[in-house]
């Protein structure tokens, strides 16, 4: 018989490894300085690589699916076997959003057909998504509803970036430049250096403005639900791919 949920969890543990083959290769978020010969202005702001992001969020999107597909696949080949067919268009691993609804949840997914053992799992599990519930296991059913409508956008955190960071690699740095920390960090910070001279100007007649990226760190991360509740993208899928393998193998153990 094929082990389809691991070949799923397997899949998505390839996507994050592409993910974090991509990231390594081409950075989607820094932060530059810029600097227009010709008229003395030099900037510092955030810079986004567009096809990096939308590259990476069909990756992340491709992970969550295969995951939370894992959990339904398990789940289908233990209750499947033991109900009847119009009974199983109700199989799927049993998601609830309220600790109180738990009961009636894996009731309703046909859990109590396999054995009390089966049933005991699943509460252990705590399949909900309230406070209290599996964090990490409901975030998989959370990423995947939300990648249903809309992508799974990363975004860029700067909050790691500080003056000292700045002043060492951009020594004309106004001194009042404050501690970048915004999400995207959308604020751009500019100010003038002494006029370059004519020869310089002549120099960079056909493209005045000199690009350098700026060695300083910048955390990827994807934010979820209302609140923000902003994670670091690969760390969070790599845990998310050993829920979903911890949670089938407690399933298939269960029975």
């Amino acid at each position: 018989m094929v082990d389809s949920a691991n070949l799923k969890i397997e899949r998505a543990a390839k996507h994050v490894a592409e993910l974090s083959e991509l990231f390594r290769k081409h950075r989607p978020f820094t932060f530059t300085l810029e600097r227009n010969i010709q008229t003395g202005e030099a900037s510092v702001g955030p810079k986004k690589n567009e096809a990096v992001i939308d590259a990476a969020a069909v990756i992340i999107g491709e992970a969550v699916f295969n995951l939370r597909s894992a959990l339904d696949h398990a789940y289908w080949e233990i209750v499947s076997p033991l109900v009847s067919e119009e009974e199983r268009r109700a199989i799927q691993f049993p998601f609830v959003g309220k600790k109180k609804n738990r009961k009636g949840g894996i009731k309703q997914r046909m859990a109590h057909k396999v054995s009390c053992g089966f049933v005991r799992a699943l509460y252990r599990l705590r399949p909900y998504h309230e406070a209290g519930g599996n964090e990490l296991l409901c975030l998989i059913d959370k990423l995947c509803n939300i990648d249903k409508h809309r992508l799974l956008i990363p975004t860029g955190n700067y909050h790691q970036i500080t003056p000292a960071h700045l002043r060492e690699q951009v020594p004309d740095i106004p001194t009042g430049a404050v501690h970048i920390s915004s999400v995207n960090a959308k604020r751009t910070l500019t100010w003038n250096f002494p006029p370059p001279n004519r020869a310089m100007r002549r120099k960079y007649a056909r493209a005045p403005i000199i690009e350098k990226e700026l060695n300083v760190p910048v955390d990827i991360i994807i934010s979820v639900g209302t609140g923000g509740d902003p994670r670091p993208v690969v760390p969070t899928l790599n845990q998310l791919v050993d829920v979903a393998r911890t949670t089938v193998e407690i399933l298939r153990a269960s029975v």
